[in-house]
C-alpha cells in the first residue's frame, strides 16, 4: 500500500481508499478542494485496477450474493409464514429474522453499490452526498446489529443452560421483540458518526470527474471512528462470545457427568441391573425449556 493512502473503512465490508495524490480535508466544503492537489486518476487511487482482478471480484461478490440473498429469503419466508412467529417454539427464532434482515439489507443496497462505483467506477461517484453517508451509516448499522445480535443469541443460550429457571420468566417473545428492538436502536445511533466522517469531495478546480466518497475529516478522528467500530462491532461481541460459549461447555460437561453417575449400573444376585436415578421434576423441566430454547 501507497504510503499516504489511508483506508477509511470500518467493520464490515471494503471500505473506500483514500487516494495518495489526497491530503485528509478537514473545515467546511468551500475549502476541502484547496487541500487536494489533483483530481484522481486511475494511479493514483491505491486500488487493483487490473480488468482480470475486477472480474474475479465481480464473481466472488455475485457468487455470495445470490447465496446470501436466497438463503437469507428462504429464512425470513419460513419464519414470517407462521403467523407471524407465534407458533414457533423459542426466542430463537426472533434473532434469526433480526439476522436475516440485517443481511438482506446488506445484499441488496450497500454490495451493488461496493461493486459498480467501488470495483469497477472509482471516480466520479454518481450517487450524490446523501447515498455516499446512507451507504456508511446503513452498512455500518447493519454490521452492529448483526454483531450485537449474535452476542445476544450467545447470552440467550448461557441462560437456557446456566440459569434455565430464571430464563423461562425473563427470556418471554415480549421481551426479547423489545429487546431486538433496543439492538436496532442502538445500532443505528452507534453508526450516526459515519454521517459526518464520510462524504463527496472533489478535486482541484471541482472537475466533476474528481468527484469520490470519502473521508471529510481529519486523520485523528477517523482512527477514533475506525477504533471505535472496531470494538463495538468485533472485540465486544468477541468477548461476549468466547466467555459464554466457554462458560456454556464446562456447565454441559458438568451436566453429563451428573447424568453418566444418576445412571449406574450394579450387580445383583449374579445378574447386572441399570438403576436409573430419577431426577427432581422442577429440574426436567428447566433441562426441557433450555433445550427448545436452543433449538
Amino acid at each position: 500500500m501507497h504510503p499516504n493512502a489511508t483506508a477509511p473503512a470500518v467493520p464490515g465490508g471494503p471500505g473506500r481508499l483514500q487516494p495518495s495524490g489526497y491530503a485528509l480535508p478537514g473545515g467546511n466544503a468551500s475549502n476541502r478542494s484547496d487541500l487536494l492537489p489533483k483530481g484522481p486518476d486511475e494511479e493514483d487511487l491505491d486500488v487493483n485496477t487490473d480488468i482480470y482482478s475486477k472480474v474475479m471480484v465481480t464473481v466472488i461478490y455475485l457468487a455470495l450474493f445470490l447465496v446470501g440473498t436466497v438463503g437469507n429469503s428462504i429464512t425470513a419466508y419460513t419464519l414470517v409464514r407462521k403467523k407471524s412467529l407465534q407458533n414457533l417454539q423459542s426466542t430463537v427464532h426472533y434473532h434469526l429474522a433480526s439476522l436475516a434482515f440485517s443481511d438482506l439489507l446488506i445484499f441488496l443496497l450497500c454490495m451493488p453499490i461496493e461493486l459498480y462505483n467501488f470495483i469497477w467506477v472509482h471516480h466520479p461517484w454518481a450517487f450524490g452526498d446523501a447515498v455516499c453517508k446512507g451507504y456508511y451509516f446503513l452498512r455500518d448499522a447493519c454490521t452492529y446489529a448483526t454483531a450485537l445480535n449474535i452476542a445476544s443469541l450467545s447470552v440467550e443460550r448461557y441462560m437456557a443452560i446456566c440459569h434455565p429457571f430464571k430464563a423461562k420468566s425473563i427470556m418471554s417473545r415480549s421481551r426479547t421483540k423489545k429487546f431486538i428492538s433496543c439492538i436496532w436502536i442502538a445500532s443505528f445511533l452507534l453508526a450516526i458518526p459515519m454521517i459526518f466522517t464520510m462524504g463527496e469531495i472533489y478535486g482541484k478546480e471541482q472537475q466533476p470527474d474528481s468527484l469520490i466518497c470519502t473521508t471529510i475529516v481529519d486523520a485523528s478522528t477517523l482512527k477514533t471512528v475506525i477504533q471505535a467500530n472496531t470494538f463495538i462491532s468485533f472485540v465486544f461481541p468477541m468477548v461476549v462470545i468466547s466467555v459464554l460459549n466457554t462458560i456454556i461447555a464446562n456447565q454441559l460437561m458438568v451436566m453429563f457427568k451428573q447424568a453418566a453417575q444418576e445412571n449406574q449400573v450394579c450387580t445383583i444376585g449374579g445378574q447386572q441391573t441399570m438403576l436409573s436415578m430419577s431426577m427432581e421434576p422442577s429440574r426436567v423441566q428447566a433441562l426441557k425449556h433450555g433445550v427448545r430454547v436452543l433449538r
